[in-house]
């Protein structure tokens, strides 16, 4: 017999465990963009970091050499080099090592590097967690399309090579500038929109000139692009005229949905596979042809810059400074910024 005083136990209805669930459900909307804000925090911090190293590698090769190493190299006669700005730095960011065995290919160029676990690695430094939000050594980009053999009189010869899996992956490319009106490249584009949609490239890109291809008359010549980087350039602090607080010397570029072979916009850390391209000179090089971010919600090919983080994207300056440049930055000012000589204004950019 029960206890007069007892109540009996009775469960949860259906109406308290849908309050229970609703409220929990609640603090997880409040509390997921908390923690994804977070994140990203961290990540744009590692980015910033990351870039803050590369300046700091290209300042001690500069005290050491007394110049910036070239965005690409290219000899007149013989076997396509190609090798990149990040090639020469590797000494400077912890990978002497792979340094040290890059050196027997130094004369037969980039295209001659078996495919090496030491050459498919992505280096510590060069990839952006936002972009990729765990490091991986396989990092490789998936395929490279023309793959250049051969120079004569400083004419490229670039036969159809389709070499999948060959180059580990960067997410940081050098600043070559812009291409002037006066040689062929921007004219009628005072809101940095590009003339196609897929890849987003102008006149004004990696690759195009708008003559053909000579000695005199390079893709990427920096008397022509007027950036720090292009091909077999060997610019000094000193010939930044404009400050070097007011240059850009590298900036950040997603990688592009398309990863079919040809895809404008992927980057390696070992240079420019082919030179008479712009899917090959933007896998080490970047121009501000077209407005920042121009195609980063889509992924979209280009040869510009742009990145994974929210409203923007990080450059470093020549003064070693990282800043976050946004979105809505002027496209005259913004070209301004990735040419080393040209007395255009002084950069407005919110940092954090």
């Amino acid at each position: 017999m029960p206890h007069p005083y007892s109540h009996p136990r009775r469960g949860w209805t259906w109406v308290e465990v849908m309050v229970v669930l609703a409220v929990v459900a609640v603090i997880v909307l409040l509390v997921l963009p908390a923690i994804q804000q977070s994140r990203e925090a961290a990540r744009r911090t590692q980015c910033r970091n990351s870039l803050k190293g590369i300046g700091l590698a290209l300042s001690n090769y500069h005290d050491g050499f007394k110049t910036l190493p070239p965005g690409y190299v290219l000899d007149t006669d013989g076997p396509y080099l190609g090798w990149g700005w990040c090639v020469s730095l590797t000494p400077y960011m912890e990978a002497t090592t792979r340094h040290g065995r890059l050196s027997e290919f130094t004369s037969s160029g980039i295209n001659s590097l078996p495919q090496s676990a030491w050459f498919l690695k992505s280096v510590p430094g060069l990839s952006c967690p936002t972009d990729y939000p765990e490091y991986r050594e396989d990092n490789y980009v998936p395929h490279v399309l023309v793959s250049t053999d051969s120079v004569t009189d400083g004419i490229v010869i670039p036969p159809t090579l389709d070499v999948p899996n060959h180059f580990a992956r960067s997410n940081y490319f050098g600043v070559a500038g812009y291409l002037h009106a006066e040689v062929g490249g921007i004219a009628f584009d005072a809101g940095g929109e590009p003339a196609g949609k897929s890849p987003l490239v102008n006149a004004g890109s990696l690759g195009n000139i708008g003559t053909t291809f000579s000695v005199g008359h390079r893709y990427c010549d920096p008397a022509n692009f007027r950036g720090v980087f292009g091909q077999n350039s060997w610019t000094k602090f000193d010939d930044i005229k404009d400050g070097l607080a007011n240059t850009l010397l590298v900036g950040e570029r997603y990688a592009p949905k398309n990863d079919g072979p040809g895809a404008v916009g992927h980057g390696t850390w070992v240079g420019v596979p082919d030179c008479s391209t712009a899917a090959g000179l933007a896998m080490a090089l970047g121009d501000t042809a077209v407005k920042l971010n121009a195609g980063a919600r889509t992924r979209a090919e280009t040869t510009g810059f742009g990145s994974a983080h929210t409203g923007g994207s990080h450059f470093l300056f020549a003064d070693g400074a990282v800043r976050f440049i946004r979105n809505e930055i002027d496209i005259g000012l913004y070209r301004s910024l990735s040419s080393i000589a040209d007395g255009g204004p002084n950069p407005i950019c919110d940092e954090f």
